[in-house]
């Protein structure tokens, strides 16, 4: 390099280091962040057991009807009635009124102050009906940082005793055997969420006839009936509260018509023609589908077969598919001497 002439900036080692400080600043804010909702699960609590919680309207809601939180079995619901539902109304009823914040407020003007409440929602149930959190001399429930590892909340050893099987407890969420023992918060999460609703286990089948697939696809099923509800729209809210709950919904049910399909499409590419065409049975006989079909359109879902040259419809209503044949489908569909797979 000759005297006086300026080194040129090296743009690569540049962007590396901003790339690096943004990565600290995300890590930093990230630890602050898990600290944070660790601390308002532990002040939710209190603010619990000072009587800052009005629960009346809650309790005496149509998917609740107790008399007391902690006689509610959160792990029987009324049909047509998730237990997402259930920790909604209770964030909704309890949680937001209780920090004097409206809901359609926070949801059009706070969507983030919502999402962290809602994320919040189910350990705080579950702190204030076991009360778990456990407090040293000072009234202080976390540990202190190592590194750059966030606080953890300690618990209560004893309370391990709620669990069907206690053991199996202390090997997921105290190991170590400590007393009190800490939980970071994506296993407070799920701490909470077995003490509410009990270990998802599947029982140890002996049947060598049902495959992993087979139980991966009843795993599914469960989650999809008991967690899974469509995002509902209240016509109380304000229109821009209606506008954004709309579209989750629309969202909702786009994505639900997607996997749908790709089960669908499932079958067809292994062949499984026959079980397809129970879908299209199941679709056509039932009622509410047809009655809104008649209704606002001038066709129908049917099957036809050729009766003397001309289109006959084929009745499909004697089809029950919880009891009926494949030999009866094949009569009724009048199916032909050799089918081509």
């Amino acid at each position: 390099m000759k005297k006086n002439e300026v080194k040129p900036i090296d743009q690569k080692s540049l962007l590396i280091a901003s790339i690096d400080k943004d990565l600290s600043d995300f890590v930093s804010g990230k630890i602050k962040g898990i600290t944070l909702t660790l601390g308002l699960v532990n002040k939710l609590t209190k603010l619990f057991k000072i009587d800052g919680f009005n629960l009346n309207s809650f309790l005496v809601d149509k998917i609740i009807n107790s008399n007391d939180l902690k006689n509610i079995d959160w792990k029987v619901t009324p049909d047509g009635v998730t237990h997402n539902d259930r920790l909604r109304l209770f964030l909704n009823l309890v949680i937001i009124p209780a920090l004097k914040y409206t809901v359609d407020d926070l949801k059009k003007n706070d969507p983030f102050r919502f999402e962290a409440l809602r994320d919040i929602t189910e350990a705080v149930i579950a702190s204030v009906i076991n009360d778990f959190i456990a407090y040293d001399e000072n009234e202080n429930c976390f540990t202190d940082p190592v590194g750059n590892q966030p606080r953890q909340i300690n618990i209560k050893k004893s309370k391990l005793n709620l669990f069907g099987s206690v053991e199996e407890a202390k090997a997921r969420y105290n190991a170590k055997g400590l007393s009190p023992f800490p939980l970071s918060f994506e296993k407070l999460k799920s701490f909470s969420n077995e003490l509410l609703l009990g270990r998802s286990s599947r029982v140890v089948n002996n049947d060598p006839t049902i495959s992993k697939t087979n139980e991966k696809l009843q795993d599914i099923k469960k989650e999809i009936n008991s967690n899974i509800s469509f995002t509902q729209v209240d016509p109380k809210a304000t229109e821009a509260v209606k506008k954004l709950d709309q579209t989750k919904r629309d969202n909702d049910v786009l994505e639900t018509f997607r996997l749908v399909c790709s089960l669908i499409d499932k079958l067809i590419v292994n062949s499984e023609f026959k079980t397809v065409q129970k879908i299209a049975i199941s679709i056509m006989n039932n009622k509410h589908y047809a009655t809104w079909q008649k209704t606002n359109y001038e066709t129908a879902l049917n099957f036809t077969s050729n009766f003397g040259g001309q289109p006959k419809l084929v009745n499909t209503k004697e089809i029950d598919l919880t009891e009926s044949t494949d030999k009866l489908i094949a009569v009724t569909l009048k199916e032909k001497k050799v089918i081509n797979k």
